[in-house]
């Protein structure tokens, strides 16, 4: 039988699956959440105004400009003062110093004073991160499929433990932002790894009720930060807190087993059989232990990516399934022919993504979908801290409003596919937050309106998530085995730095 089939032998939803499944969701997601996520609070904004000498602090207001913000607010400016308002009321900037009303709360925007003509900074060093991500898809996507996801994921994990608290001893901005760029490298070889591993654990038929219920985990992961963001109140100390958790998963290295599909695209089918027989013992499933669960290869000549891996002329509505080596006899071979055959097997060239006419399709469709996706739900969720109400309050809703979200997700992939619901979920995420765009802050009659602002951003964020869980697994199924780590994701890391500025 071939792997798939074995897999539904030995698989399902039993013991062993769900263990590897709730181990490599925690182990991805809480290291990919916290990190690309936690600039929200880290680089928090707080209500400042120029520093005053200590005689002017007791009427701030006689010497801070009263201003109208942007938002239609009232109160201090900003970035000028007065030069002498015993005088005149000349305004002048400030010069490199302002005081902070921070709640107690020590960001690295009063770390470094990113405020007024520097506060793009800030925002600088989230682009950074998700620059980060896009450079990892481009060198750790071939390190996972020639390497194996096992020991990417741990890897990565031990690096970003590393990576992050390095990164909360920075002491300048510029080191700030070259540590942010590498974990944002790290973090995407961690989910990417892990991703790919979960979808590779379950059988065709059970991939889509994995791959999106793994979504429950994100969510989980998601709604620790702001609980985390708000007891620990200087960024330093939480960054170390954040990254300290990833070096316990080096413990994975003697409990996660490697990926079976990757092992036979790898022509190591012996590690496979092993590996199966062990997944049948654990979850009960009678095997005898002389069976053969895998076919072989027929001999060690190499395979031909473009015949192995080309998807059928005749597309279907049923998404494409792990291709991997014909299913045939084994041949002895010598050691040193096994080692050049399992290169030549994981050395399928990315040239092969372009030479079949329906990856093509599938590689500017899935594009696209990333492009749409990642810079709604990322500009949704770094815009928390603008909006009306306590952004710690807000952050919360936005991960429970994914609840449902995935819920829905689930149910229309299983009744519907994947691509009627993709479709909606876009139209249902676009139309609010373009209301949003032409809503003022209040209304020609004083109005305030924060409250519908607030309302429909959550809508839109309600199904850019349904949407998120639908194309994550969408654009994991459409690709084979040894191409679907090194297919380009471009558009996702595009938007994702784009929705940061």
């Amino acid at each position: 039988m071939d792997i798939d089939e074995a897999l539904r032998v030995v698989g399902g939803y039993r013991r062993y699956h769900l263990t590897i499944f709730i181990l490599l969701g925690v182990s991805m997601f809480i290291p990919v959440a916290w990190q690309g996520l936690s600039i929200v609070f880290m680089a928090w904004e707080p209500p400042h105004w120029c520093r005053l000498d200590d005689a002017s602090t007791n009427n701030i207001s006689v010497h801070i400009p009263i201003v109208r913000e942007d938002n239609g607010n009232v109160g201090l400016s900003k970035c000028t003062k007065y030069v002498n308002s015993s005088i005149d009321y000349n305004i002048t900037t400030c010069t490199n110093q302002w005081t902070y009303d921070n709640n107690g709360y020590y960001t690295v925007v009063e770390q470094w004073n990113l405020v007024c003509q520097r506060n793009y900074l800030s925002e600088l060093s989230q682009t950074a991160y998700h620059l980060g991500c896009l450079f990892s898809e481009i060198v750790f996507s071939y390190l996972v499929d020639r390497y194996g996801r096992k020991m990417v994921h741990i890897v990565s994990n031990l690096a970003i433990s590393v990576v992050g608290i390095a990164t909360a001893f920075s002491n300048t901005f510029i080191t700030f932002i070259v540590l942010r760029t590498i974990l944002g490298m790290l973090t995407v070889a961690c989910l990417n790894s892990g991703l790919t591993e979960i979808m590779e654990l379950f059988d065709s038929k059970r991939r889509a009720v994995a791959g999106i219920s793994l979504e429950f985990q994100w969510i989980f992961c998601y709604l620790t930060l702001p609980i985390l963001t708000y007891y620990i109140t200087d960024w330093r100390i939480l960054q170390i807190a954040l990254s300290i958790v990833s070096a316990i998963f080096v413990i994975y290295f003697w409990i996660l087993p490697e990926s079976p599909i990757w092992l036979v695209a790898a022509g190591r089918h012996d590690e496979a059989e092993k590996l199966l027989h062990q997944i049948a013992r654990w979850n009960g499933v009678p095997v005898d232990p002389n069976t053969q669960l895998l076919s072989r290869p027929e001999s060690s000549l190499p395979l031909k990516p473009s015949a192995d891996y080309a998807l059928s002329e005749t597309p279907s509505d049923n998404l494409v399934t792990d291709l991997v080596p014909p299913a045939i006899p084994v041949q002895p071979r010598s050691t040193s022919e096994s080692a050049a055959r399992k290169k030549r097997t994981m050395s399928v060239p990315l040239k092969n993504l372009f030479k079949d006419k329906y990856l093509r399709l599938y590689l500017v469709i899935c594009s696209l979908l990333w492009l749409a996706n990642c810079f709604v739900y990322y500009a949704l969720i770094l815009s928390i801290p603008t909006l009306a109400g306590n952004r710690f309050i807000n952050f919360l809703i936005m991960g429970f409003v994914e609840l449902p979200a995935v819920s829905l997700a689930l149910y229309t992939t299983q009744k519907f596919g994947r691509r009627i619901p993709t479709c909606v979920y876009h139209i249902i995420a676009g139309v609010p937050i373009t209301i949003v765009t032409f809503i003022p802050k209040t209304s020609a009659s004083g109005t305030d309106l924060s409250a519908l602002i607030v309302t429909l951003v959550m809508i839109s964020k309600f199904a850019i998530s349904a949407s998120f869980s639908v194309v994550i697994l969408y654009a994991k199924e459409l690709f084979p085995t040894n191409l679907r780590q090194r297919r380009p994701t471009i558009g996702f890391r595009i938007s994702s730095s784009a929705s940061c500025q």
